[in-house]
Formats: structure tokens, sequence, C-alpha cells
């Protein structure tokens, strides 16, 4: 009997692997088959279930729509605010000021305007690019009488209400005569009450300035410039109210000059004497207003002397006349 070659013996299992190539597979490769296959399955199912999320997030955010309207018709409706040419004139032609200082502060500060009757050189420089006019450095006598009447007070709902006068606007200066007819017949009392009054109801995105006058003026807080009118202003420009002496001639042209140098220009001016002045004032007061247009409240105060006179510069200028009789509590 033959004996059997190598060629004849059984093949072990790794040469019949060898043999069969890719048809077999190893246990290893197999393993890191069937864990490929579930990761990808996995994937897969991950994928829809957050798809399905954001289509269902998507449906309930932009199918409702953004914001919260009032009715079925302004779902998700942007609102527009229109302006007006007029308004955007006003805001554009309006200054801010960031660090404006409270009135008690600047009244610390020294005097940075006090124009004098014998001093026409320092009232010319003051004009500076107001307008070319020659402001006359004398005037008239002070004439007062003393009548009765009664008083009226401030409307507090915006504008502004001196001695019962009403105004429009949001910016007012008050240039007021406290020369020496006005110490009489309870004239400069009256007046401190009339002004802490109508200062006292200005609401409180108005602003204001007070400019007692006589040989000279000199705004209140002592410097020329917009008070805004918040209750610590109030406040501080009421005490320095209270106190207002009266002494002196009667000379409104230098507290003219202070009220149109202001910037924002005043919506409206309340002018009060009790006495006669110069009849050249009437045109400084023009030739000033010329360019900025601001209505003049004119108020003869007991007196009518300057009559005439303050009803030509309320017509120039657009505003009223008025003649206040008396004294008022």
């Amino acid at each position: 009997m033959p004996m059997p070659s190598a060629s004849d013996k059984p093949l072990e299992p790794t040469a019949l692997a060898a043999r069969k190539g890719e048809r077999e597979r190893p246990w290893d490769k197999v393993l890191r088959y069937l864990a490929w296959s579930g990761l990808s399955t996995g994937i897969t199912i991950s994928a829809v279930i957050h798809l399905a999320g954001l289509m269902i997030a998507a449906q309930i955010i932009f199918g409702n729509g953004f914001g919260t309207g009032t009715g079925e018709g302004d779902k998700g409706a942007v609102g527009v605010a229109v302006v007006t040419e007029g308004e955007l004139a006003e805001i554009q032609g309006t200054s801010i000021s960031v660090d404006a200082p409270g009135v008690a502060d600047v009244a610390a500060q020294p005097s940075t305007v006090k124009l004098e009757l014998n001093d026409p050189t320092a009232l010319g420089e003051a004009l500076g690019s107001i307008g070319d006019t020659t402001l006359v450095s004398g005037a008239a006598g002070d004439v007062g009488s003393s009548v009765a009447g009664a008083g009226v007070g401030g409307s507090g709902t915006g504008g502004a209400s001196f001695f019962g006068v009403e105004a429009q606007g949001s910016r007012f200066v008050y240039i007021v005569d406290v020369s020496g007819s006005m110490s009489v017949a309870g004239k400069i009392q009256s007046l401190r009450t009339q002004l802490a009054r109508s200062v006292n109801d200005l609401v409180q995105n108005s602003s204001f300035l007070v400019v007692p006058f006589s040989t000279g003026a000199e705004p209140l807080g002592g410097k020329v410039a917009w008070v805004e009118a918040t209750d610590r202003n109030k406040r501080s420009i009421g005490s320095a109210i209270e106190v207002l002496p009266a002494d002196g001639g009667t000379n409104p042209s230098p507290a003219f000059v202070i009220a149109f140098s202001l910037r924002p220009k005043p919506d409206a001016i309340y002018f009060m004497t009790d006495g006669e002045f110069s009849p050249a004032v009437v045109e400084e007061i023009a030739a000033l207003n010329r360019r900025l247009d601001v209505r003049i409240h004119c108020l003869c105060f007991v007196s009518q002397g300057s009559e005439e006179m303050m009803k030509k510069i309320a017509q120039q200028s657009g505003g009223t006349y008025a003649f206040i009789p008396g004294a008022l509590p």
C-alpha cells in the first residue's frame, strides 16, 4: 500500500481559509462589520429624530409669527414711526446738553453777563453775530402808580402762563422790570409771586431763563444758558425770585441781547415793565429779532406810560399785548 504523500495530507483550517480567500472572514472583521452597521443605523435614526424636532419648532415659531399682535391681522407686524418735516426740523434744530449743570451749581459761579447802562461798547460786542444794530445807552425815567387787581395762575399743562397771558412752546424767557418804581405799592411782591408761579407750573420738558433788568441786566443763576424745568431747578430759581430787589432805571435792551443770544432760540419771550423806556428800544428789539422771529408777549404793569411802544413790539414780533391794571396777589 503506497504511503500518502505530503500533498495528500488534510489541509489546516488556516490554509483552507487562505485558499478560499475573500469568501472567508476572520471573526475580528465580522465584529467590526457588525459594529459599523449598528453605528450607521443609530446615526440615521438620530438624524431623522432631530430633523423632525426642528420641523416642529419651525412650525411653532414661524407659523405663529414673531411678536405679540393684538389682532388677527397684525400678527408679526412691524410698527413704523412717521415723522413730519416740521418735527424733523425741530429735532435737527435742537441741541442736547449732556452735562448741563444744575442751577445750584451755576449760581455758585461768578456772573458771566452784567451789561450796564453806561457801557455801550460792551453792549455792542455782546450782539456778536446776532445782527448789526446800535443800542442806546440812555433810558427814560421811571414812572409808576398803584391800582388793585385780581390774580391769575399758570396753566401747568404745557406752554406757559404769566400774569394770565398764555404762550406756546417749550423754551421761555422772562424779561422782567425790577427798576426802582417796582418797589412801591406791592408791585415787586406781586412780580415775585406771579413769576414763581409761572416757573413752577412749567412742565419738566420745558426750559426757561429769568432775566431781571433795571439799569443793567443779569440772568438769575448767573449764566446765559437754558435752565431745565426740573423740580430742583425750580426750587433754586424760586429762592432767587423770592429776594428779587427793586432798584435802578429802566433799560430793557441788555436783557433782550441776552435773550436773543440763547441757542436754541426761545419759543416765546415775556416782557414786563411798569415804566417808560427810550423809544429807540423798539427798533433795537426788532433788529435783534429780525432773523429769529420770536414771539414777544408784552405786559404793561400798573402804568401805561410805555403802552404804545409795547403794542408795537408785540405787533412786530407776532406776540400779544396786555395791560395789568394793578398788583396781583
